[in-house]
Parts: structure tokens; sequence; C-alpha cells
């Protein structure tokens, strides 16, 4: 659980291609169509392995972790799969890494069911599943005041 009191505005799940699966804004945030984040989580996954090659150590780089603005903070994690959640924040929010690992827990109990459809390149289609959601809100309602 958080000790900070802010909040998590926002939660994106996209796969190792790329793709947006998951998009969700909590506390009433919503700020940009589908399309907007279609493309934003496009643009974050090639600048994220971008930064990996532009490392001096590119074999210890682990991508863009957080980006910092003066009203937001945008963190990133990536699974071994290659699957990266974000999250954006308000500015003195701590322990995200926490949080998206906890999402991560979340996202690979829908992987197990096996009415979830992987296609055939193994990325994923776009989560809509209540189990999923229901997960999702009780581990918001731990992290946000």
């Amino acid at each position: 659980m958080s000790a900070s009191k802010a909040n998590i505005l926002s939660l994106w799940i996209v796969n190792k291609s790329g793709g947006l699966v998951y998009n969700r804004d909590f506390l009433g945030s919503k700020a940009l169509d589908t399309n907007a984040c279609l493309k934003l989580a496009g643009m974050f996954h090639g600048m994220h392995a971008i930064s990996k090659q532009l490392s001096p150590n590119p074999a210890d780089c682990s991508g863009i972790e957080v980006l910092e603005a003066e009203g937001f903070k945008f963190f990133c994690f990536e699974s071994a799969s290659g699957v990266k959640l974000l999250c954006s924040t308000e500015p003195s929010f701590h322990n995200a890494k926490a949080f998206l690992e906890g999402v991560y827990k979340v996202y690979a109990d829908v992987l197990k069911d096996p009415f979830y459809v992987i296609d055939h390149s193994g990325i994923g289609q776009p989560i809509r599943q209540d189990r999923f959601d229901r997960k999702l809100d009780q581990l918001i309602r731990e992290w946000n005041p």
C-alpha cells in the first residue's frame, strides 16, 4: 500500500509490439480520447526502445522508467515478457514500481484464464474482462487515498 497521499490518475498496458491493450482513467481524469491513447502508447514504446539503445551501457539499461512534468509523473514498468505497464500519477506519488508490479500480478491472472484470447503472434488482445476490472478496482482502492 502507498504511504503517499497522492493519487494514481491513469493506467495503460502496452503489449510487446507497442499496442495498447488496456487503458483506464481514475478519479474522473479522462483527458485523452482512445485514438490519442493508442498513438501515445505506440510512441512511448518506441521511445522506450530507443532510450535503451542510446544508453552508454545498453545491456544494463532498462529504458525509460519515469517521466516527470510539473503536473504529473508517468511511470513505466517492463515485465520479463516485454509487456509495459504505465501509470500517470500526481507529482508527489511514490513507489510506483510496487503499484505496477501489483497490476502485473493481476494482469498475469488474466492470462491464466482460458477465455482470454491470445492472437497468433502471442501479443494478446485488448483486455475486456470484468474479473480483471474488479481486481484492478480493489488494487486502486488500496493505493489511492
